[in-house]
């Protein structure tokens, strides 16, 4: 097992972290499926309200490659289709019915996967609607089955501080998981498996195949700061990720042939112990967060997530709610006090020299202003941008500068946004830069 070094990132530690202990959701009365949390689609609705849907059964695609479906978790009549602003999909909700039924294919074995073709794999998992779990940097669109990708990355951490623990995750599993690079290696000779130091003591037989270890600083687990420290060559700027859970669930589809419903989802509270659930692909925020607060913010990742509420459906990529304080009020004479208790990455605060879990709030401690050129957010960059002077080349219209300063290596932790001072969004700026030039460029 190979470490990979990395000293930048967000090293306080936060409160609420989940611990190994799990619990059963309730079946919820609805399910959906999301377009929300999907990079880049353009979503083609292939079915109707009052419909009636099997588990598996395709709810919509993908215009730009018609054979990429996404379908549905639950079996039910689609009861109804929400849409956002200029009429985006947002989601298909499914009102459940207490039988289930699934839309079969034949299954493969384990061992007929190692002779299976990549052309075979990519076709039954396009159309159980899992090819998706596949993202291809530098953007992290959904991979191109004609790409022969010269790595593969499989994160057993998720996006954020308090994703569900490998150890959970993989318990009981690991002949799916096994399976499961089995798949990759078919579409890949280099098959990367990364998770972080802290969590290879519970993973019991899975850790033989962890190839290579990162320390415990946020967002060192992620598959593109795994790749920035990785590759040797231009051509691996291409290369592919794919996330524990999802590969578990092309593994599992492969070998039943029935679309996997499950799925492991953390939560954390403010002054509580954050805890791992057991429940269904789409389900209401709600049935897993219970009674909160109406001044808490619900989001998807405390850095790097998206803002949602307790009449949403969890996403497909999406496996974390963060509930957090959504404070409003300043503290008077908040620039002299010790701020014992402040979550700081300077040191500014007492805080900074005693080793102790802090809790977050949603308080902005001030207003957005001018840059400074502090170099707080080139201090904190696990990827080793310099985020101010790529905001700026963006500001200018300087697309060419931009790239050459690493645009495309941002993996969009949002650590940057988190430690600037001048309270500017450097994370979205840098973020929408790339995806505006993907677009272009596609």
């Amino acid at each position: 097992m190979e470490k990979i070094k990395i000293s930048k990132g967000f090293k306080t530690k936060l409160a609420g972290e989940p611990d190994l202990s799990t619990m059963q959701a309730p079946v919820p009365e609805t399910l959906a499926l999301s377009a929300i949390d999907i990079p880049y689609i353009r979503p083609k609705l292939m079915v109707k309200k009052n419909d009636y849907v099997k588990t598996g059964t395709p709810l919509f695609c993908d215009k730009r490659n018609k054979s990429i479906q996404y379908v549905s978790p639950g079996t039910g009549i689609v009861k109804d289709i929400l849409f956002g602003k200029r009429r985006r999909l947002l989601e298909v909700i499914i009102h459940l019915e207490s039988s289930e039924e699934f839309i079969t294919f034949d299954p493969v074995s384990g061992h007929d996967i190692k002779n299976c073709s990549k052309e075979i794999l990519a076709k039954r998992l396009k159309q159980g609607g899992l090819w998706q779990c596949l993202r291809q940097f530098p953007a992290k669109d959904t991979a191109d089955a004609n790409h022969n990708p010269p790595m593969i990355i499989v994160s057993l951490n998720g996006n954020d501080i308090s994703s569900p623990h490998p150890g959970i995750l993989l318990k009981n599993r690991a002949d799916l998981f096994e399976s499961g690079l089995e798949i990759l290696k078919q579409f890949s000779k280099k098959v990367v498996v990364s998770t972080r130091e802290s969590c290879i003591k519970e993973l019991n037989v899975i850790k033989s195949y962890v190839t290579h270890s990162v320390p415990d600083i946020f967002p060192a687990w992620d598959p593109s700061v795994v790749l920035y420290h990785l590759k040797k060559t231009p051509a691996e700027n291409f290369s592919w990720c794919i996330a524990a859970d999802h590969l578990i669930m092309m593994a599992q589809f492969l070998t039943t042939g029935i679309y996997p419903v499950e799925k492991l989802v953390s939560i954390t509270k403010p002054g509580e112990k954050g805890q791992h659930i057991i429940t269904r692909q789409g389900v209401p925020v709600k049935t897993v967060t219970g009674t909160i607060p109406s001044s808490c913010l619900i989001t998807t990742g405390q850095f790097n997530g998206r803002i949602t509420c307790m009449e949403n459906h969890m996403g497909f990529f999406e496996n974390t709610l963060n509930i957090i304080n959504d404070v409003n009020s300043e503290k008077m004479f908040g620039f002299i006090r010790p701020g014992i208790n402040t979550p700081t990455v300077s040191n500014a605060f007492l805080s900074c020299f005693i080793d102790k879990a802090r809790q977050v709030d949603c308080n902005l401690h001030g207003e957005e202003r001018a840059c400074i050129n502090c170099s707080y957010c080139e201090n904190i960059c696990p990827n080793d941008l310099m985020p101010g002077f790529i905001m700026k080349a963006l500001y200018s219209d300087d697309i060419e500068e931009a790239l050459l300063l690493g645009l495309l290596d941002c993996c969009r932790c949002g650590l940057c946004s988190y430690s600037c001072p001048s309270k500017i969004e450097l994370a979205q700026i840098l973020s929408d830069g790339m995806d505006s030039y993907y677009k272009d460029k596609t």
